[in-house]
């Protein structure tokens, strides 16, 4: 590989890696892992994730390595996919001796190893660069065979190990394979959308990021909130929540900020953790700032971390 294309990896990772950062640290998120809350977990932190986040940084440069030299034509799309699930099972190996086999990342690595290797691929074209939409339906692409022939193996067990399988095989809920295979439908028509507005209208990164995940959150099929009690009205009632959360103004107004507080409560009394909303929040940020930070010169945009505008409630969204 050229030293232009190490270079475009290692970008592309390092995105990656600052995104699922700037995911975790982010706050009010309900139920889930912050810089100032646990959410619902008692077995992992703040710091574990961040040991997680890093040590998982080189497989997604590898990642998006591999998109990079499929585009030269050196690999099939079903052998990248299985080049991909090798990367994964050592990505997740070394995340588990990170966190001391606290699951913090499963989601996360299968996502972003996907969506950087299509990012690589896009990379070499000739005008060096692709849209989050383009990006995600290659990614799409790539996995959709070998994720819908694992669809159709669940239908033939008897039993499945994972919730997400057994979600499949009682309600035909997909989860995070459907948004894959659809080519992520829940980031490109709810959370780049939300990202996007918020920024442009001022927000602060964090309160983009929060507003992006309740946008997430009210339409995601979210299989992790089975993990701890199999029962679909909790995918509902997250759903229904966060649409409430969204028509009272998100972060943008008093009455929303109160509601996300009394969210945050209940979320960790009824143990409701949307981790695959919060894995789509990741991937959402880093497909925007492909985009963003994108030409030769890759120099990050500045984002404000913080207005104190949005912070008390003066400013609002249109």
């Amino acid at each position: 590989m050229t030293a232009s294309g190490q270079d475009t990896a290692a970008w592309i990772a390092e995105t990656m890696v600052y995104s699922v950062l700037a995911e975790v640290v982010s706050w009010p998120s309900p139920g889930l892992v912050s810089a100032v809350s646990n959410g619902c977990h008692a077995d992992m932190d703040i710091y574990t994730f961040l040991r997680s986040a890093l040590r998982i940084q080189p497989y997604y440069q590898e990642a998006a390595r591999l998109g990079i030299e499929q585009s030269g034509g050196r690999t099939g799309r079903e052998d990248l996919f299985r080049m991909l699930q090798k990367t994964g099972r050592r990505a997740e190996a070394d995340m588990l001796g990170a966190t001391g086999g606290v699951n913090t990342h499963k989601g996360t690595i299968f996502l972003g190893l996907i969506l950087c290797a299509a990012a690589g691929m896009t990379s070499q074209r000739p005008t060096g660069s692709a849209e989050p939409q383009e990006i995600c339906r290659l990614a799409g692409r790539l996995a959709e065979y070998p994720l819908r022939a694992q669809l159709a193996d669940i239908l033939e067990e008897t039993h499945s190990a994972s919730t997400g399988g057994r979600a499949y095989r009682e309600w035909g809920i997909r989860g995070i394979r459907g948004e894959v295979i659809d080519g992520f439908p829940s980031i490109l028509q709810q959370g780049l959308p939300a990202l996007r507005e918020a920024l442009q209208q001022g927000a602060d990164l964090r309160t983009a990021l929060i507003h992006c995940l309740l946008s997430l959150m009210a339409v995601v099929q979210d299989t992790t909130l089975l993990n701890r009690n199999f029962d679909r009205t909790r995918i509902d009632y997250t759903q229904a929540s966060a649409l409430a959360a969204l028509d009272r103004g998100s972060l943008f107004t008093s009455e929303g900020r109160a509601y996300i507080r009394n969210m945050e409560e209940d979320f960790r009394l009824r143990s409701l953790s949307p981790g695959g909303s919060a894995d789509l929040l990741a991937m959402t940020l880093a497909l925007h700032l492909w985009t963003e930070n994108q030409g030769e010169e890759r120099v990050w945009r500045t984002i404000p971390l913080y207005q104190p505008s949005f912070a008390t409630g003066s400013a609002s969204m249109s």
